[in-house]
C-alpha cells in the first residue's frame, strides 16, 4: 500500500471541526445539506460588508432555486435549544465573483448566551487558533463596521482568519431569540483562505489541482473526522491508495458530450439545471459527479503522471420532468489509471473497498446500455436481492477516452452513497441465523 494522503481542504476542515469540538460546539452539518437552495434562504446571519459579501448564482428557468451562498442561516431553526447555543456546519458556499473557482469551503457557526462581551470571543477565537496552529497562536478581533469583525489569528505570521458578526433579527428569529438580554453571534472561516494561506498559495485554481504530484504532497493519516459513513467511505478509499480531490462543482455544457452521455431533453434521468448570468447559460449544475472525475483523469494524464487514482464525494441533482423540484443525491466517484490497473485488477478493487463499507452481500451485473463505460467491460451494483445499489463502474468507454485525449485504458466508478449506507445499515443490524 502506497502513503495515505489526504486534500489539505479536508484536512484543515477536519482540523477546524475538532477545535470547535473541543471547545464545546456541536457540530450539526457535515456537509450532508443541499448546496441549492431556494432563493429565500439567500439572507446573511450577520451584516457583511460588500468587501466580504458573496454574489448569489441563480437559476435558469423558475428563478426559484441559487447555489447556496450562506451556510448558516438555513440551518438555524435546527440548532434551537437550550442555553449556551454553539454549534458549526460545514459544507461549500457559491460566490458568482469568483469564476471559475465558484465554490468555497467553510466553518460557519453561532453562539447564544446572555452577557456575551468581546473578551469572550476573543478567548474562544483564541483557543481555536491554539488548537489549529499550537500554543504560541493567538487570535484578536479587529472592527470593520456595524458590529461585524475581522478575526486575525497570528501563528508563523498573522493573517485574516474569518469574520463574525452580532445577529441580525432574521437570524435571531430563525433561532428563536426573542429575550433581548441573550446575545447572539455568527461567524463564518473560508477554509479555501485558509489553506492558501498556509500554504503560501498565490491562486486559488492551485488549490484545486488535481494531479497526484499536487495531492501526493501532503501525507496524512489521520482518520477523517467523525463517525459518519461518508467519513468511514472517505478512510476506506484513502487505506486503498486513492487521493481525494477537488473537483469542479459546475459544469460547461460539453461536459456531457465529452464523457459520451446523451444529454437532450427528453433525457429526464439527466435533465440538469442551467444557471442564469454572470456564469452564463451554458453553465449547468451536475446531475452526476463523473465529468468532474474524467477531467481530473485527463489532467493527470497531460501532465505525465503514470498512475493514477483518484475519488471525490459530491452533491448533484437531478429534476423533474419539468426542470422543477430537484432531487440532491449525494455519490462517491472513483477512477484510476496505470501500470499494473486493468479490467480484472480494478473489478477486484471495487469488490474490495464494498466489503470494506459493510456491504458484503454485493453482487456485480454485466450490462452494455451504460453508454459512459465500454459495452464490454460495465458493470451495476446489485444486493442479493437484486435491487439496485446506485452505482456502476468499469472501463471508460473510448469514445470519452478520445474527447478527454486519455492515451491509456482507465476506469470509474460512481456510488450513491444513500442506498450504500443504507445496505450497509441493514446487514449491520442483521443478526445470523446462526446466532438467533
Amino acid at each position: 500500500m502506497g502513503k495515505i494522503t489526504r486534500h489539505p481542504l479536508f484536512a484543515t476542515a477536519d482540523a477546524l471541526k475538532r477545535a470547535f469540538a473541543i471547545n464545546g460546539f456541536t457540530v450539526l452539518d457535515d456537509g450532508v445539506s443541499s448546496e441549492l437552495q431556494t432563493t429565500d434562504w439567500a439572507l446573511s446571519p450577520y451584516y457583511k460588508p460588500e468587501s466580504i459579501r458573496r454574489t448569489p448564482i441563480v437559476l435558469e428557468e423558475h428563478g426559484e432555486y441559487a447555489m447556496r451562498c450562506e451556510l448558516i442561516t438555513s440551518m438555524l431553526p435546527q440548532m434551537r435549544g437550550t442555553l449556551p447555543i454553539k454549534s458549526i456546519a460545514i459544507g461549500r458556499v457559491y460566490d458568482a465573483k469568483d469564476a471559475p473557482f465558484v465554490d468555497h469551503l467553510v466553518v460557519a457557526g453561532v453562539i447564544a448566551q446572555e452577557d456575551i462581551e468581546m473578551r469572550h470571543l476573543e478567548k474562544l477565537f483564541k483557543a481555536i487558533a491554539k488548537q489549529t496552529y499550537g500554543i504560541e497562536a493567538s487570535a484578536k478581533l479587529e472592527l470593520i463596521e456595524r458590529e461585524t469583525y475581522r478575526i486575525v489569528v497570528t501563528a508563523s505570521d498573522t493573517f485574516t482568519f474569518g469574520y463574525i458578526g452580532k445577529g441580525e433579527e432574521i437570524a435571531r428569529a430563525l433561532l428563536g431569540l426573542s429575550n433581548p438580554d441573550i446575545s447572539m453571534w455568527s461567524f463564518t472561516i473560508d477554509v479555501d483562505s485558509v489553506v492558501m494561506h498556509d500554504l503560501k498559495l498565490s491562486n486559488r485554481s492551485e488549490l484545486y489541482n488535481p494531479n497526484v504530484s499536487f495531492l501526493s504532497q501532503f501525507e496524512d493519516d489521520t482518520p477523517a473526522f467523525g463517525d459518519s459513513f461518508t467519513a468511514l467511505a472517505i478512510d476506506t478509499l484513502r487505506k486503498h491508495g486513492f487521493q481525494e480531490f477537488s473537483g469542479e462543482r459546475l459544469y460547461e455544457e460539453d461536459a456531457y458530450k465529452k464523457m459520451n452521455m446523451i444529454m437532450e431533453s427528453w433525457d429526464l434521468n439527466n435533465r440538469g439545471f442551467f444557471l442564469k448570468e454572470p456564469l452564463g447559460s451554458k453553465v449547468r449544475i451536475p446531475t452526476v459527479r463523473t465529468p468532474a472525475l474524467q477531467d481530473a483523469l485527463e489532467a493527470n494524464y497531460k501532465a505525465g503522471e503514470k498512475t493514477v487514482r483518484l475519488f471525490e464525494i459530491g452533491q448533484h441533482f437531478v429534476s423533474d420532468a419539468n426542470g422543477r423540484n430537484p432531487e440532491l443525491k449525494t455519490s462517491l466517484s472513483v477512477g484510476a489509471y496505470g501500470p499494473g490497473i486493468d479490467k480484472k485488477s480494478f473489478r477486484a478493487e471495487v469488490d474490495s473497498i464494498m466489503s470494506d463499507l459493510g456491504v458484503s452481500n454485493h453482487f456485480f451485473i454485466p450490462v452494455t446500455i451504460a453508454i459512459p463505460y465500454d459495452p464490454t467491460d460495465c458493470w451495476v451494483l446489485m444486493d442479493e436481492r437484486m435491487e439496485y445499489l446506485g452505482g456502476n463502474f468499469g472501463t471508460i468507454n473510448k469514445i470519452a477516452l478520445d474527447y478527454h485525449e486519455l492515451g491509456v485504458e482507465a476506469f470509474m466508478l460512481q456510488i450513491e452513497m444513500k442506498p450504500l449506507e443504507k445496505k450497509a445499515l441493514e446487514e449491520f443490524d442483521t443478526i445470523p441465523n446462526e446466532l438467533l
